[in-house]
């Protein structure tokens, strides 16, 4: 710790912070609407499912948390599957 510096200090202090607040905002706007969003059609919200790559779906996991992004893909999956019938 001898070695960090003041700037080091305070931006991680920061970054706290900012890991809190998220934290909080995350917890009390649980299941809220979203501000000024249109609903997305299940055809629309397909298409953009669709258009993920691999790579962004497991930076979706990663930034969200697997058991907030799941019942997406699983939901996405089952709209697939009617509009294949």
């Amino acid at each position: 710790m001898a070695d960090e510096s003041i700037y080091d200090l305070v931006v991680e202090q920061l970054h706290e912070y900012r890991r809190e607040v998220r934290s909080l905002l995350k917890e009390d706007f649980k299941k809220t609407k979203p501000f000024r969003q249109e609903p997305v059609s299940d055809k629309q919200a397909l298409v953009e499912y669709d258009e993920l790559t691999p790579e962004k779906k497991v930076w979706l996991m990663r930034e969200f948390g697997e058991e907030n992004i799941m019942p997406y893909f699983e939901r996405m999956e089952s709209v697939k599957r009617r509009y294949q019938r």
